[in-house]
């Protein structure tokens, strides 16, 4: 995975960055989802999401959603991005990708 940059706003003292399993967990800090890795495919992509809703982001079936063979994508909308044009053959490729394009849209405001 690529490094994880923090920016910290002087203005107002908000701090953003991107969670990681190891990220320190911060009393009364606001967590929000800055992407979504989801299946290229529409009718993959309504079951991944659909899925998801119902179930949540942890357990079997959310292990299940993240092992399928397809081509995935970045959707950086929860933020106000772009989805990302390029597509991925591996989950993992993705997930570096998004990481990348966060980073870069929280510094510079562009991808």
């Amino acid at each position: 995975m690529k490094e994880l940059v923090t920016i910290i706003d002087l203005d107002t003292a908000e701090a953003i960055w991107l969670m990681t399993p190891d990220a320190p967990i911060i009393e009364g800090a606001i967590v929000q989802r800055g992407s979504h890795v989801e299946p290229v495919n529409p009718i993959l992509r309504c079951a991944f999401h659909l899925l998801r809703q119902w179930l949540g982001d942890k357990g079997r079936m959310s292990n299940f959603t993240r092992s399928w063979p397809c081509l995935w994508r970045v959707n950086m909308k929860p933020v106000g991005g772009p989805i990302l044009p390029q597509t991925y053959v591996n989950r993992l490729a993705a997930i570096d990708a998004e990481v990348v394009a966060l980073n870069k849209f929280f510094i510079e405001g562009t991808i």
